[in-house]
């Protein structure tokens, strides 16, 4: 089966699952999924001759979106989307591929703001994105060091729009963390940092990453690039990371002196916002996911099936 027919056969079954198990009416459905009464129409009516609904829906999908209630009422969640289980190699393209369909499907307006973190998966989400977003929706960077992913991919430089990029792109022209505290609060104090962190504040939607404490490249942006670094955040109770913020097993931002050398939205400054959503998944972010889950960091999660199951335990 190729991909967009497999795409467009889970998408009737979550269709058919929010009719037929949920209770959801087609108004109800159209809004969740982006689309008009009249395509959720179409699409229940498809999904009952293809055999996609018959006593129960087919396949794997009806596991999971279960498997979605759960997870969204053990942690009090406003939404979760699922991706299948995948290898390593494939999770962090399809959590991004995730993010952006859940983008497509949940802009509040015509004309939303949508906030992005640092990391891979959440620079993945541009890139993944496709021609239904309105034309006046636009982006923010949640915190400096953002155009080192996307200038891996794109040819844009720090602070201007992204070259081929469709929407308007705000970006803190900053690194993520700076060499003392002093040059992060001169940095700060600029009119063009303050107005871009100012505006990400009142993102309609912020996408960010979850890191933990397994040694990877991304660490080397910190600065922490031994396994005697990593254990020494350990010692003061780290199990996960959010732009390089430091939050420990019950969810409370730790006391560290490199967080006074970033320049991102900060952990509590991400609880008030409007909709914090989570992207990451993978054996290694479990521990992390649930203390950003216990934090309420996040108010809404995107992860993969395996990982999922772990959070309910």
């Amino acid at each position: 089966m190729n991909i967009a027919l497999r795409d467009q056969r889970k998408f009737a079954a979550r269709a058919s699952w929010y009719y037929y198990k949920t209770g959801m009416t087609q108004g109800e459905i159209a809004k969740r999924l982006g689309i008009n009464r009249a395509r959720v129409i179409n699409i229940l009516n498809e999904a009952r001759k293809d055999g996609t609904v018959t006593f129960h829906i087919s396949g794997e999908d009806s596991e999971m979106m279960d498997l979605e209630v759960q997870l969204k009422e053990k942690w009090d969640l406003r939404d979760v989307f699922l991706t299948p289980g995948v290898s390593n190699e494939e999770l962090k393209n399809d959590l991004s591929m995730a993010g952006a369909q859940y983008l497509e499907m949940n802009l509040p307006s015509e004309e939303s703001l949508i906030a992005l973190g640092w990391g891979e998966t959440i620079s993945g989400i541009t890139r993944n994105l496709g021609r239904v977003i309105p034309e006046k929706t636009s982006f923010v960077t949640l915190c400096g060091g953002v155009m080192h992913y996307l200038s891996e991919h794109t040819p844009a430089n720090v602070g201007t729009p992204l070259s081929g990029f469709l929407y308007p792109f705000h970006v803190i022209p900053t690194p993520l963390m700076v060499g003392s505290p002093e040059l992060r609060d001169q940095l700060l104090n600029e009119p063009e940092v303050q107005h871009v962190m100012n505006m990400a504040q009142l993102a309609d939607i912020a996408m960010v990453g979850i890191g933990s404490l397994m040694p990877s490249t991304e660490f080397e942006d910190f600065g922490y690039k031994s396994q005697k670094e990593l254990d020494r955040l350990k010692k003061h109770g780290a199990v996960g990371e959010m732009h390089g913020e430091y939050f420990n097993a019950v969810g409370e931002p730790l006391e560290l002196e490199h967080h006074h050398r970033l320049i991102s939205i900060r952990l509590e400054t991400l609880r008030k916002m409007k909709h914090v959503v989570g992207v990451a998944g993978g054996s290694d972010k479990v521990e992390a996911l649930r203390a950003a889950l216990k934090g309420g960091f996040i108010h809404s999660l995107i992860t993969d099936e395996v990982t999922a199951r772990a959070l309910l335990f």
